[in-house]
């Protein structure tokens, strides 16, 4: 009995195995069928389908026949490119053309666009600043005979907010009737967010009076934080008042801003009854509120107690994150406790919470105003070992540290490095140029001075 290979024997047969394989996966990709369940499949399990993918699968979607992919499988995969963070941060220049050459691809190959494919490319331009182009294809969309929805309408507003346009952005809401649409409360809320942004508040108030929605608990938070921002708490707390009476239970972002804006203003014993009302109403406090407060204690010269809020913080339950971390490093080194330093350090390396700029900025600002420029340097270095890049505030604080205890010339060396990479600012200047003045180097600092030609520099030198 003869025994039949299970491989190709030849060449010739290898060739052969290869084109069948080839044909048969060809052929499984032109039955749209199984090109719109790997689409579909690839979309739910990333979060944002990278372009190259997703041009790849495009191409996949419009060759594919027996039965043509739906348009709603077309949508899902839009939907996951533009999920972009911000396209203005990445490599890819070109992001707005490559996402509309899809777009016109679509048109091209006989699968005609629905509401939904332009609701997807209105809101993609209107959250990254391009309103212009989220018009146009609005028109578009107008011109092709579909009819706009809330939706789209609200993506609109929220792109003229985005763009700052927030007088078109309320005229838009005001004409949405005349489009066949009552507001929602999210046009509305849209609009009121833009006006508190623009720190037209009243204006804000005005347009939560005229709503023809329920308000909600987003409407309420928004004018309430504004108005903390304002240090108006009378105010807020009328709106706070106003909220609970209408049956609108308020949430952690609420109170978070009714604490910030009573610790702004030094209320601690307000902001601390505030923080009671809110366990007491079995609200959990966050991270926000829990930095809030310890922010505040630390700039008192109280971060003991700042210290035993994170504590009570990590009893509840709660991962402390390295901005609380970095409130306590900079009010340990403030206060010159560089043994706690030295314990949150550790503590922070057991939790895996690695440094960045901000908590090596915390580091090195306390020990520079403890007069421990030396360490403050040691950090710096360490910093840039790390591959922890230091910004304008870095080199700031460490240019003053050396100036106030007469090193300048090492001040000057550092001022090189903030030349190669940043752009040193009016106080990077003002620093050095003092410095220098001080050792009685007055042409050095004569010639930093003209290459500031910055009338807003000079305002800054002249005393008050």
């Amino acid at each position: 009995m003869s025994v039949v290979p299970l491989t190709p024997t030849s060449e010739e047969e290898r060739k052969e195995m290869k084109k069948s394989t080839a044909s048969s996966s060809s052929s499984y990709f032109l039955c749209g069928g199984n090109v719109e369940r790997l689409v579909r499949e690839r979309c739910r399990s990333e979060k944002h389908l990278p372009m190259k993918d997703a041009l790849h699968l495009f191409d996949k979607l419009t060759a594919a026949k027996h039965p043509k992919p739906d348009v709603s499988t077309y949508n899902i995969l839009f939907t996951s490119v533009t999920r972009k963070k911000n396209p203005t941060t990445t490599s890819s220049s070109n992001f707005f053309p490559t996402i509309f050459s899809l777009l016109n691809k679509l048109n091209r190959s006989g699968t005609t666009p629905d509401t939904i494919t332009y609701a997807i490319f209105i809101d993609f331009c209107g959250r990254f600043n391009n309103v212009h182009l989220a018009f146009a294809v609005f028109a578009c969309m107008l011109r092709r005979g579909w009819s706009p929805t809330i939706i789209i309408l609200n993506s609109l507003l929220r792109g003229l907010c985005v763009k700052k346009s927030y007088t078109a952005a309320a005229q838009l809401l005001d004409k949405m009737p005349q489009l066949g649409f009552v507001p929602n409360v999210v046009s509305y809320n849209i609009v009121i967010k833009g006006h508190c942004e623009s720190g037209n508040t009243d204006l804000a108030i005005d347009v939560l009076r005229k709503m023809d929605a329920e308000p909600d608990v987003f409407t309420y938070s928004t004018v309430i934080n504004a108005r903390c921002r304002q240090g108006n708490m009378s105010s807020a707390s009328e709106l706070f008042e106003e909220m609970v009476s209408m049956g609108i239970q308020p949430n952690v972002v609420t109170y978070n801003s009714i604490i910030r804006g009573h610790l702004v203003l030094g209320r601690w014993k307000e902001a601390s009854g505030i923080f009671k009302e809110m366990v007491d109403r079995g609200l959990t406090p966050d991270v926000v509120t829990f930095s809030t407060l310890m922010d505040y204690l630390c700039k008192q010269g109280k971060t003991i107690e700042a210290h035993k809020l994170l504590n009570l913080m990590v009893e509840r339950g709660e991962k402390p994150d390295q901005i609380m971390y970095t409130v306590l490093l900079h009010g340990y080194c403030l206060e010159g406790r560089f043994g706690k330093v030295d314990e949150l350090l550790s503590s922070m390396s057991l939790e895996g919470l690695r440094h960045d700029v901000r908590s090596y900025n915390a580091l090195i600002d306390g020990y520079s105003k403890s007069q421990k420029v030396d360490e403050a340097m040691d950090v710096f270095k360490k910093m840039r070992q790390e591959g922890v890049q230091p910004d304008t505030f870095t080199y700031n604080i460490l240019l003053d540290g050396l100036c106030k205890i007469g090193r300048v010339e090492e001040a000057e060396d550092l001022f090189q490095l903030v030349t190669q990479g940043l752009s040193p600012d009016i106080i990077t200047y003002t620093t050095l140029i003092n410095g220098l003045c001080k050792i009685g180097k007055v042409e050095e600092a004569e010639d930093l001075f003209r290459q500031t030609q910055g009338l807003s520099l000079i305002l800054s030198l002249i005393p008050l």
